[in-house]
């Protein structure tokens, strides 16, 4: 991951050298919405990276185990989903989950990590 951030990071910059170039007379507020759009897509990236890095999805530990929050039976899973979540700094998060359901009672839910 930290190539990754390093190398988003240096596009940010130099994404902002060229705003910078190209808006030779922006004010300071003008800068400052330039600088905040370009750090809350590299915030997002790293959000998604860090969201989808969790150790229990890269292990394959079996989400099965959990057991329901309505009735207690084991939840069983319903293949991957891809969902997609809006960061505070207004960007897209795509995040991809084993879904899972009850069997017993029909409760079903993407797992937050």
């Amino acid at each position: 991951m930290s190539q990754q951030w390093q190398q988003s990071s240096q596009q940010a910059s130099q994404a902002m050298a060229q705003w910078r170039s190209a808006h030779p007379e922006a004010t300071l507020a003008e800068i400052e919405a330039a600088v905040d759009e370009q750090m809350n897509r590299l915030r997002a990236r790293m959000i998604e990276e860090v969201a989808q890095a969790s150790p229990l999805e890269q292990e394959g530990e079996s989400q099965q185990a959990r057991k329901c929050p309505h009735c207690g039976e084991r939840m069983q899973a319903r293949g991957k989903h891809q969902r997609r979540l809006q960061t505070q700094g207004g960007q897209q998060v795509r995040l991809t989950r084993q879904y899972l359901s009850c069997p017993a009672c029909g409760y079903s839910f993407f797992p937050p990590r």
